[in-house]
């Protein structure tokens, strides 16, 4: 839920009112336009085998 907004230029009149409606379709307009979002549009799920664990310590996993 978003609430209406109101811009004010350095006077302090309103230059410009964003509605709440137009709010709302602008976030989730750039939430489903997202490049992170694809896989989930695409229904692709991500291979837990192509991520890698890079710098693992040896030392920090020691049970002493």
């Amino acid at each position: 839920m978003f609430h209406e907004v109101k811009i004010f230029d350095k006077k302090g009149k309103v230059k410009k009112v964003l509605s709440s409606k137009k709010l709302s379709s602008e976030y989730w307009n750039s939430f489903f336009h997202n490049p992170f979002s694809e896989s989930m549009q695409k229904g692709k799920k991500t291979d837990p085998k192509s991520k890698t664990n890079a710098n693992v310590d040896d030392e920090s996993l020691d049970s002493r």
